[in-house]
């Protein structure tokens, strides 16, 4: 017993370190570069600093909630117990290992942090493959295969990076950033409209039904994992139009998904308001990179990371400290306001474009307010983390309120 908590099960359930590992690095990796070092703190031994940056966004902070989730996932999906103990210990341990190793890239051989970085993707995908075949749920196999994606992807960024190739780095980013934004659709277009159609009628919500738009869906994942095969194989601009052209079908994918009525569940309000974060950036990246529209595509690119990717991560690892006792999923004040700070913290990093006279100070302030958002929501998380494990994990009991 720990501050009046038990922390015994905390290593029962992959969701607890795996979302607090991805929480803490998505603060550190603002928190230190470049909030930290604009204040006079030593950076990064990563020349130069951005892409230390953009590597831990992409492969640190994401790939844990992503761990995170798909190991919460899984026993759902192949009907195994859940990772846990020396094997959890271990996956972690090696997350950790991999950020130390990139925080000291240029002092290290290359290959210390590329067989630490590598190895927790590798890991993770083998374990997941592993697991679903034995299940014959072969079906699922699509996000092992993305997460070897993934780290075929880092792999290759992290020996361009010796190479001094900033520009093909920030390529293979915007690639990871594309295979993400894959994945983020494919969890989001099935996991918000059915939480909203549950918590619609344990309201005995009298109105229409939420749409399940199946043959949409299935169109926009092609069009996505085209994009995602053309940008790497030299067709950039017709990645882009079919980007912009798959933005614009998120927005009219998600009618009838009644998100006039869930925006009064907070729960719910941050995965429908992540979604049109996706729809928006996905719109934005895709016209930015047709020159439509006279925006930076690095910049028009926070609209997916900020606003899609985290918005998505918080409004999803969230609900896994929002269990109340009495079985109803209720957001607490932190995960609100963790939410709202972070989605203001979206807005300002899109507005220096638009200013360039106070794009230092709007840089700076977007930096404290996404810092400020991760520190409330993990405050919000930390009870999540001891006693026993609620199952499930993200949602609550069908007869309860979420």
């Amino acid at each position: 017993m720990t501050l009046g908590r038990d922390f015994s099960t905390f290593w029962d359930a992959p969701y607890r370190p795996l979302f607090l590992a991805a929480f803490l690095g998505a603060l550190l990796s603002v928190a230190w570069w470049p909030l930290g070092v604009g204040f006079g703190l030593p950076g990064p031994d990563f020349a130069p600093a951005v892409l230390w940056h953009v590597h831990e966004l992409f492969f640190g902070f994401a790939a844990a909630a992503i761990a995170g989730y798909l190991l919460t996932a899984l026993p759902g999906w192949a009907a195994c117990p859940p990772l846990k103990g020396a094997g959890l210990k271990a996956l972690v341990l090696v997350w950790v290992l991999a950020r130390a190793a990139i925080a000291k890239f240029d002092a290290l051989p290359l290959v210390i942090p590329l067989a630490l970085n590598t190895g927790f993707l590798a890991g993770l995908a083998g374990f997941l493959c592993h697991q679903l075949a034995a299940a014959r749920a072969f079906h699922k196999l699509g996000y092992p295969a993305a997460i070897m994606g993934l780290s075929l992807c880092e792999t290759v960024f992290l020996i361009e990076a010796v190479g001094g190739n900033i520009r093909t780095c920030l390529d293979l980013a915007h690639i990871a950033l594309a295979g993400i934004l894959l994945l983020l659709f494919s969890v989001g277009a099935r996991t918000v409209p059915a939480f909203t159609r549950n918590w619609l009628a344990q309201q005995d919500d009298a109105g229409p039904p939420v749409r399940n738009a199946t043959q949409l869906r299935s169109l926009l994942l092609g069009l996505l994992f085209l994009a995602l095969a053309l940008k790497p194989a030299g067709f950039a601009a017709a990645a882009s139009a079919i980007w912009a052209a798959a933005g614009a079908l998120m927005l009219w994918f998600m009618r009838g998904w009644r998100t006039g009525k869930a925006l009064f569940n907070p729960l719910l309000a941050a995965q429908h308001l992540a979604f049109v974060w996706l729809a928006f950036g996905t719109l934005a990246f895709g016209a930015a990179g047709l020159g439509i529209i006279a925006f930076p595509v690095p910049d028009a690119l926070h609209a997916i990371t900020i606003g899609a990717m985290t918005g998505f991560i918080m409004a999803i690892s969230g609900r896994a400290g929002s269990h109340r006792p009495n079985g109803e999923m209720r957001a607490g004040a932190g995960f609100t306001a963790g939410c709202t700070l972070v989605w203001l913290a979206a807005c300002t990093r899109l507005a220096p474009p638009l200013l360039p006279a106070f794009s230092q100070s709007l840089t700076t302030t977007a930096a404290v307010l996404w810092c400020a958002g991760w520190l409330a929501f993990i405050t919000a998380f930390l009870p999540a983390l001891s006693g026993p494990v609620q199952r499930p994990v993200l949602s609550g009991r069908s007869s309860g309120r979420q």
